[in-house]
């Protein structure tokens, strides 16, 4: 009987010494710098995600990565491979920071993987894929950037 009292004690109080401990509300004095490290944290990210970063740059070799997995599908004729890249083109998070003049080029870019994504068959689907292509290059001519360069690299 003392070995079963033992136990159940131990039991009580491992229970209660894991139970949740009631928290105190913070203080002016807590809250204002986790609010201002949140703050921080928040313009971060937006730094990161704005046009001339490295975070940016990587956004669009992402994205010629999804237009390259595109193209090899519609190369073999994999419609439904096409149209995995081709949903993450017309709906991925954008970038901040994108000159207004080069949201046509953007607008066409999702339009025409949208196009991929709901195309019927592999004909209409390539067809919406050079529309892809066309509004990149667009957008690489407003910007300055030479394609063809980057591709040598």
């Amino acid at each position: 009987m003392k070995i079963q009292t033992v136990l159940i004690i131990g039991l009580a109080a491992g229970v209660i010494g894991c139970s949740e401990k009631e928290q105190a509300a913070p203080t002016e004095e807590t809250s204002a710098p986790v609010a201002a490290v949140e703050a921080a944290v928040e313009a971060a990210v937006e730094d990161q995600s704005s046009m001339g970063t490295m975070a940016f740059l990587e956004h669009m070799h992402h994205h010629a990565s999804q237009l390259g997995q595109l193209n090899a599908a519609l190369e073999v004729g994999s419609l439904a491979a096409a149209q995995r890249p081709a949903y993450w083109l017309s709906g991925h998070e954008e970038v901040s920071g994108v000159p207004e003049g080069w949201q046509v080029f953007i607008d066409g870019m999702r339009d025409a993987a949208n196009g991929v994504d709901s195309a019927r068959d592999i004909k209409e689907a390539r067809a919406a894929a050079l529309q892809i292509e066309a509004s990149c290059r667009g957008c690489h001519a407003a910007a300055g950037v030479d394609v063809a360069d980057l591709r040598s690299e």
